[in-house]
């Protein structure tokens, strides 16, 4: 039996009520009705009363009770109203001035890689290299049945690298593979090198880099971006952590849902990715809105671009397909992101994975293909070699349908700010990445300040995540946790954009102040904004008349309540296409 939250009152009334006609109407109390929608002789299946509505319609921005029909939101208004929109059948909730908003929409995660490397593998988040040895060796003692002991959570430490030997020791017999909290690094023993056949003379792949002895030249397990994939794929696949993914999306998706998500894009889908989601699908068992991206490399896009889009004849209807994701670089402190040069360090700047022609032509591929580009940038000259490709693409021609979107902008150049407006690009931020820990540490630790007081120095760091910057040229923003990087709750991300402090810690030091967006802009960012980037902006995104009713009730409202007691939040009750999802 559905379990329901004690906190609703449930009612049920047969009320009559003159049907009515028009389009879209504005009633005399206020509310909005469908077109066609008869009340006595139609009732709704769900009619929400009583609740402070933020509907992220700029027209129509708040109400008191929705109604829903056949998955669709019918009527948009007062209380009053509402009640004649129920019949002997229609659940009634008096939801006692509980907040109702849009389903939260991710528009950039990774639920298999969630539902891996945070519920599934070996934890090693650890503060000193002595310790992740300790960590590791319990990982290997407690290790599940299997050729493979895997663990995630690693954060580098300078000039503390991790010994191959010393891994070895640890792991003799057994496939060791450690992931960075980023996932853009993997270290592994000799025994996992040896497998995948890893040697001095294998060549860096397009897109990654193997770490090499000075002296012999031989890998010392130390795998980035593309080289690491792989290893990292195998062990999700095929290790006892892992599984199919039809079973980790089974796992990941519902518990998403209970954080109010109701709509994703999963931002690095392979194949067999695919098949779960549509496999789901197939059962009825998707909830929620689901868009793929699936990745391109410089060496492989002129054929995965045509491939990408020939996957659109097998959509399902909560799947679509409509980006390309693109790794413009990788980590900075992994000497991989495509900076421009800084004054005062000449020798600073770095190139990412494509040449520029090599973008400019991954771009016009896309559109030729229907699709957009979403590219992950690290540094300032990867933003800027995205919005020169688009530039370029612009000139040829306009493209109307294009929702192409850079995703992270942790640099972005001054000079290239209003050019997000002006060539209609997205910018996808993570507002959760403006709290000091949410790439780790130890308590008190504060990522600027540490990267200020590095080698990198001030120059660098401080105008890292321009988001207010960017939102003030103009650009249109959108919200993606990157979970598993990062939290994945909404709600959580929502107190660290607005305070740029760890949620809860009322007295820290704000790590990035002038970074910092208003409530509402996040939250939008989060809605209609996320609707927008993934073509959805009809069907969802907003509490409006006709669109499909993916909502969410909440127990405060985050607009009017005390900023740093955002992260409290709790989620009563998720709506997907008009049913109320488990919790």
């Amino acid at each position: 039996m559905r379990r329901h939250n004690a906190w609703f009152h449930l009612l049920t009334l047969a009320v009559a009520g003159a049907s009515f006609s028009g389009a879209l109407q504005a009633r005399g109390s206020g509310g909005l009705a469908a077109d066609g929608v008869g009340k006595a002789q139609h009732p709704a299946e769900m009619v929400l009363l009583n609740g402070t509505v933020y509907t992220l319609d700029r027209r129509h921005p708040w109400a008191q009770a929705v109604a829903i029909s056949h998955g669709k939101i019918v009527y948009v208004g007062t209380t009053l109203e509402a009640k004649s929109y129920a019949g002997p059948q229609t659940r009634v909730v008096d939801l006692k001035q509980a907040t109702l908003l849009p389903g939260i929409i991710d528009s950039h995660i990774h639920p298999a890689q969630g539902e891996f490397y945070i519920r599934r593998a070996c934890d090693v988040h650890s503060s000193t290299l002595d310790e992740l040895y300790s960590r590791v060796k319990h990982c290997a003692e407690t290790a599940p049945a299997g050729e493979w002991v895997v663990a995630f959570g690693w954060t580098a430490v300078p000039d503390e690298p991790i010994a191959l030997a010393r891994l070895d020791a640890l792991v003799p017999d057994r496939k060791l593979l450690v992931i960075a909290g980023d996932s853009h690094t993997a270290w592994v023993n000799s025994k996992l090198l040896n497998d995948f056949k890893v040697t001095r003379d294998t060549l860096d792949p397009a897109g990654g880099s193997i770490e090499r002895d000075a002296r012999t030249h031989e890998p010392t397990g130390v795998l980035h971006d593309a080289a690491a994939w792989p290893v990292i794929n195998a062990a999700q696949t095929g290790s006892a952590y892992g599984g199919p993914a039809e079973q980790m999306f089974a796992r990941a998706l519902p518990y998403l849902n209970t954080l109010g998500i109701t709509s994703i894009l999963d931002a690095l889908v392979t194949d067999e990715m695919e098949e779960g989601y549509h496999a789901l699908d197939t059962e009825g068992k998707l909830t929620m809105n689901v868009s793929l991206a699936f990745m391109v490399k410089a060496d492989n896009y002129r054929t995965e671009i045509p491939r990408i889009a020939a996957k659109r004849a097998k959509q399902t209807p909560h799947t679509r397909i409509d980006f390309i994701k693109v790794f413009a670089d990788g980590n900075l402190e992994d000497n991989l992101a495509d900076m421009l040069p800084v004054k005062g360090k000449p020798d600073f700047a770095t190139h990412g994975y494509f040449t520029q022609q090599q973008m400019n032509d991954v771009v016009r591929l896309a559109e030729q293909y229907g699709l957009s580009v979403f590219v992950h940038s690290i540094g300032d000259g990867a933003a800027r070699e995205v919005l020169d490709a688009v530039d370029a693409a612009r000139k040829r021609g306009p493209c109307p349908r294009c929702r192409h979107t850079i995703t992270h902008l942790c640099w972005v150049a001054p000079s290239d700010l209003p050019r997000f407006r002006q060539l209609h690009v997205l910018a996808n931020i993570q507002e959760g990445w403006l709290a000091p820990r949410a790439f780790g540490g130890p308590p008190g630790y504060d990522y600027v300040k540490d990267m200020a007081q590095g080698p990198l120095g001030p120059q660098v760091a401080m105008p890292l995540f321009p988001y207010r910057q960017i939102q003030r040229a103009g650009a249109r923003l959108s919200a993606g946790s990157d979970w598993f990087f990062t939290d994945e709750n909404p709600w959580h991300d929502i107190e660290a954009g607005a305070t740029s402090r760890d949620p809860g810690a009322v007295d820290e030091t704000p790590m990035l102040p002038d970074q910092t967006l208003d409530v509402e802009s996040l939250l939008r960012a989060s809605t209609i904004n996320a609707a927008y980037q993934l073509y959805a902006e009809k069907q969802t995104g907003s509490i409006e008349i006709g669109k499909q009713a993916d909502l969410v009730v909440i127990d405060r409202n985050i607009l009017k309540v005390p900023v740093d007691e955002i992260h409290k939040t709790q989620v009563l009750m998720t709506i997907f296409e008009g049913r109320e999802l488990p919790r």
